[in-house]
């Protein structure tokens, strides 16, 4: 006997809506980074800039030197011409959830979306990561105006009418490049890379279907890193690997120019610091010493008076 019916979450209402058929030509490549620089640089960017960086973060800023080497990338086809975009902008996938376990577990719970950050080509990790995160906390509170309203307005609609609602905000926002102000849309909502972190399950390859809704030409599925055998110079060591799968529209570039773009990543991704440098670390800013000074101050007037009060006790002895 059948079981009740189990209403589908928003994230997959929509989701179901944008799927369609890509006959699209599609290039799928697997490439494993070898990743103990970059281990070391996201811990010390971590403690000299206090952002969150992740493997994430430095993946979108390798995207945005890939476009920025390949411009034929950070655009749309229109009417079968390319019609370029004015900056770099990055998607970054995020879970709707605050904390989600590497090992996967509720994963089927946890609904995805997603934010765009602009001009990635001249952000190091650490403002990608602290960008991405604001807006990511202000979509999980619901109080991310561009996110509250596109959910509120598809919230009730029907399958037939969100599809339809779908296709024609993809055709102004993605293939024009519109925005849609009243319905909280933004003009290439899904910028020039589309970067998923899939380790954060604990996986550590998807080869993931872009979306219909979605014209961005690269989507790049960030894995788990985990150690692995390696040959070096004829031995056999134990490194941390992390493994990327990226799926590229093949209208857009041919096989010589997927290699330029392995080059990059690789050329980032196991030397960061060797395009962003770490800062020193960040020094107390004026607010917190004042703020430091009003806390001694308080506590001054406390401790004169427990003086004052052993040395009457000690006269009176």
């Amino acid at each position: 006997m059948p079981g009740h019916d189990i209403p589908f979450s928003q994230w997959r209402k929509i989701a179901m809506a944008t799927w369609g058929a890509r006959n699209d030509g599609w290039i799928m490549a697997d490439l494993d980074i070898d990743a103990r620089k970059a281990i070391d640089y996201i811990t010390e960017a971590r403690a000299a800039t206090g952002a969150h960086v992740t493997m994430m973060h430095l993946v979108g800023r390798a995207s945005a030197l890939v476009v920025d080497e390949l411009p034929v990338l950070n655009g749309r086809v229109v009417a079968g011409r390319f019609r370029p975009a004015s900056t770099i902008d990055i998607f970054f996938t995020v879970s709707m959830r605050n904390e989600v376990t590497d090992d996967g577990q509720d994963a089927e719970a946890t609904d995805l979306s997603g934010a765009v950050v602009r001009e990635v080509d001249r952000k190091p990790p650490w403002q990608i990561a602290e960008e991405l995160d604001e807006r990511a906390q202000r979509i999980r509170t619901g109080n991310d105006p561009m996110f509250k309203a596109t959910k509120q307005l598809t919230q009730l609609m029907p399958p037939l009418v969100l599809r339809s609602f779908v296709n024609t905000t993809t055709f102004l926002t993605e293939q024009l490049q519109l925005p849609v102000p009243p319905l909280g849309l933004e003009a290439r909502p899904f910028g020039a890379v589309l970067v998923t972190n899939i380790g954060t399950f604990g996986l550590d390859r998807a080869y993931a279907p872009m979306p219909s809704m979605c014209k961005a030409p690269i989507n790049v599925a960030v894995g788990h890193v985990k150690d692995v055998p390696v040959a070096d110079e004829g031995e056999v060591v134990i490194r941390p690997v992390l493994p990327l799968t990226a799926g590229i529209d093949h209208r857009f570039i041919d096989g010589y120019q997927a290699a330029t773009i392995s080059r990059i990543f690789r050329s980032y991704l196991e030397d960061p610091a060797s395009v962003d440098p770490i800062p020193p670390q960040r020094s107390t800013t004026t607010t917190d010493k004042a703020d430091r000074k009003k806390t001694s101050a308080k506590k001054a007037p406390g401790k004169k008076k427990t003086g004052a009060k052993k040395a009457a006790k000690k006269r009176s002895t």
